[in-house]
């Protein structure tokens, strides 16, 4: 008569057993009301519902389950056609518990291509899988290029349109990854037995080249700094190439 939901332990553990007895979630729509409903519930109170949930109910809730309570989470991050999917049942589900959203932000990517822009398809033969490039493929002519470089493609990639990737593409990240690992060996030999407390030079007492350098690098800092805040990860290595 309410037309309010008959939801408790009992309801729920009879529609289990009636669907492990009658062919399984289908029992729901074979079966007349009077089986569906516990023992001591008169079928002429009751009206069946056949509205279906939406398949993404599951995951769209998934915020209740990891998050603490009264939290959101920073990021939310999947492909360009969760909008309608993961992003939307996870907003709907949270305002309608929680009145928020349950994210700060949405981050949404595109898809990986091929270098001539095509879908990666095993018929098409132009399939290039992450293990194949970190450990290489002798027969496919593919280098190992371990695991840092497959990371540095994935954190310099323009994630706002379709992604290519390819022999070519990884060739050119291979030399990125070479340039900042030689960079970083050669800092780190000349300052091996740097002491600031002991070594550091006083701005004021600093070259025009010498200040003018540190200027740059505070520049660097602070272009990735703003990059990673924002997400705006082509921009931060924009900066180091």
């Amino acid at each position: 008569d309410t037309l309010e939901p008959l939801l408790n332990d009992t309801t729920i553990s009879h529609v289990q057993k009636v669907m492990l007895e009658r062919g399984g979630t289908d029992a729901w729509w074979t079966q007349p009301l009077a089986t569906l409903l516990a023992p001591g519930f008169d079928p002429a109170q009751y009206v069946k519902g056949t509205d279906t949930l939406d398949v993404w109910f599951d995951s769209g809730s998934s915020w209740y389950a990891v998050l603490p309570k009264d939290t959101v989470a920073d990021v939310y991050l999947e492909g360009s056609d969760q909008h309608r999917g993961w992003f939307q049942s996870s907003l709907l589900t949270s305002l309608a518990v929680q009145r928020t959203a349950p994210y700060k932000n949405v981050i949404t990517h595109g898809f990986i291509l091929d270098e001539r822009g095509q879908k990666m398809s095993k018929s098409l033969g132009n399939v290039l899988v992450p293990h194949d490039i970190i450990e290489g493929h002798p027969k496919k002519k593919i280098p190992a290029y371990g695991v840092d470089t497959l990371r540095y493609w994935v954190a310099s990639t323009d994630y706002t349109s379709q992604v290519g990737i390819g022999p070519s593409t990884m060739v050119k990240i291979s030399d990125h990854v070479r340039k900042v690992r030689n960079t970083a060996r050669f800092l780190l030999a000349n300052l091996n037995d740097f002491d600031p407390r002991v070594d550091a030079v006083a701005y004021d007492d600093m070259t025009s080249l010498d200040q003018y350098m540190l200027h740059l690098l505070h520049e660097l800092q602070a272009q990735i700094t703003d990059g990673l805040v924002d997400f705006l990860n082509v921009e931060m290595f924009d900066g180091l190439d």
